[in-house]
């Protein structure tokens, strides 16, 4: 069982060592960085599954009153029928951020031992 060093709330100090092994506290810091991705990941996700619906719902009902009624095409002009497209390039820049996101916590991963000694040795070649 590992002994934790903890605040008087019960948390975990994460910036301090416990009482383990090197390479046990190295995994371990390891572990709590891909936690702190995933819940920052999933904090984005929620917004933008809150945002763009909100968001669209503005744009369907600011560009409703503009056109003075439902589309009859998207283009950039004003008048009547015609509805500025804006909330498809926020979707897309938004979603495509996320999808970046998501790739680096989940397929990126924590770095393995073979890239950390590869790192290591860059860094001791500079010096």
């Amino acid at each position: 069982m590992l002994m934790e060093p903890k605040t008087k709330n019960g948390r975990v100090r994460v910036g301090e060592m416990p009482a383990v092994g090197r390479e046990d506290y190295a995994i371990r810091r390891l572990a709590i960085k891909q936690v702190e991705r995933v819940r920052s990941f999933k904090l984005h996700l929620a917004l933008f599954l809150i945002g763009m619906p909100v968001l669209t719902g503005v744009w369907a009902l600011t560009e409703y009153m503009n056109a003075d009624g439902w589309p009859d095409r998207f283009s950039d002009s004003s008048g009547p029928g015609n509805w500025n497209p804006w909330i498809f390039w926020v979707a897309l820049i938004w979603g495509g951020l996320l999808a970046y996101e998501a790739v680096k916590t989940y397929i990126g991963g924590p770095p393995t031992e073979a890239d950390i000694d590869r790192e290591v040795e860059r860094l001791k070649a500079r010096r």
